[in-house]
């Protein structure tokens, strides 16, 4: 799990089209230190060609290359002070908030890596998890918004749409899910901390929330989990969250009549966990685990508010 960037890139919202391919390459020697690409392109081809573009662009004294254009592709370039980023994308108008996208993640790359004489590109493999985060909130800022506000309000790290096992057999999806690093060694070492005090699913709607979808995310809460051998039996052992988080933009009216029927506990909601555990004689669990519930309301220009309970 990955915790997401404190600040979004400012153009990022603004995106239109689909980013084809990321490489990064040694200002000097024009070698290839990092390249995600769509395509079967052979980096070493592609930075050569770049490089002598930009070569050629500087003895005809056209000025520093930024950018040039195929009949089908631009190729987007930002220069920092070791390295150069192109980014590759079908033709459109949002010219400046790809530059400004490369620059970043060249300013991203020089913070975290270092550029010897002769670099190798397996040198910078850990960088594949920061150009994951920028696509990601291209594909889905209102998700990636979401997620930085979890990190920001219980801390831990987050994912993104992680998939689980379930009970049935099948795999589900979670928009996201926040825990800490100690409760991810303790799920792969044990069981008896798979019920965590910091351990949230969230669910997040860039809309309207359905009550159907809110029932249904609630009742799930205990159908995500891992088979586990206990006392010579498989056993179904659910990933039990301590708390249930919704995050929307407007919740139905009709809501209400239905979280007013839940447990409370000092005034909060939730929902009982005491049935997913019986029989399985799991050392150390809480004798009344609960999920609490809550209900956030998003807003764009601020942090989101409460709205129930």
């Amino acid at each position: 799990m990955a915790v997401p960037r404190e600040k979004p890139h400012p153009e990022l919202e603004k995106q239109g089209s689909k980013i084809e391919g990321v490489v990064i390459f040694d200002a000097n020697s024009g070698i290839p230190l990092y390249s995600r690409l769509e395509k079967r392109i052979d980096p070493s081809l592609f930075t050569g060609f770049v490089s002598a573009a930009r070569h050629f662009s500087n003895e005809l004294s056209l000025g520093g290359l930024t950018s040039f254009t195929t009949e089908e592709k631009v190729i987007f370039l930002a220069r920092k002070n070791k390295v150069i980023t192109a980014i590759i994308k079908p033709q459109n108008p949002d010219h400046q908030s790809t530059v400004s996208l490369a620059y970043e993640l060249a300013e991203q790359f020089e913070s975290r890596f270092d550029v010897p004489r002769n670099p190798q590109p397996s040198m910078y493999k850990d960088f594949e998890g920061v150009v994951d985060d920028y696509i990601r909130e291209i594909k889905n800022p209102f998700l990636s918004r979401v997620a930085r506000f979890i990190h920001k309000q219980y801390g831990g790290e987050v994912a993104i749409k992680p998939r689980f096992n379930k009970k049935s057999g099948s795999q589900g999806v979670i928009d996201i899910v926040a825990s800490t690093q100690e409760e991810s060694r303790d799920l792969r070492n044990g069981i008896s901390n798979l019920y965590s005090d910091k351990y949230t699913f969230v669910q997040a709607v860039d809309g309207v929330a359905k009550k159907g979808d809110i029932m249904e995310f609630l009742d799930n809460t205990d159908c995500y989990g891992v088979m586990v051998m206990i006392k010579d039996s498989l056993e179904f052992v659910p990933y039990f969250p301590s708390r249930a988080v919704v995050v929307a933009r407007q919740y139905p009216e009709d809501l209400l009549g239905y979280l007013d029927k839940l447990p409370r506990d000092k005034g909060r909601i939730y929902i009982d966990g005491t049935h997913a555990f019986v029989g399985l004689g799991i050392k150390g669990l809480k004798r009344d685990p609960k999920c609490f519930v809550e209900l956030w309301k998003w807003r764009d220009s601020d942090d989101p508010v409460r709205a129930y309970p």
